[in-house]
């Protein structure tokens, strides 16, 4: 009896693609963005200013101490500044 032919991998080759982006989510947290702050654009440019900071601070402690719990923050805190961002975007038309 012959044998059978096993299926090779298929590898795939050329540069990663980027992550898929969900903008409608990202959409409608942006907006409960504005909604919790009025869509006043120097209200919110100054939320982007803090969470900018926050999110400084912690990237610094994920990478001085490590830890499961360090990039949770660190990724909370980039997310509700992407958020912000698209926020003020809206509200400035860019």
């Amino acid at each position: 009896m012959p044998r059978r032919q096993q299926r090779r991998p298929v590898v795939r080759k050329g540069a990663p693609k980027a992550p898929h982006e969900d903008t409608g989510a990202l959409d409608a947290s942006a907006r409960r963005v504005l909604a919790a702050h009025g869509g006043d654009s120097a209200r919110i440019e100054a939320l982007v200013r803090d969470l900018e900071q926050l999110r400084d601070e912690a990237d610094r402690v994920a990478f001085q101490e490590p830890s499961p719990e360090a990039l949770r923050e660190y990724r909370r805190t980039n997310r509700e500044l992407v958020e912000a961002q698209r926020a003020l975007a809206m509200v400035t038309g860019r």
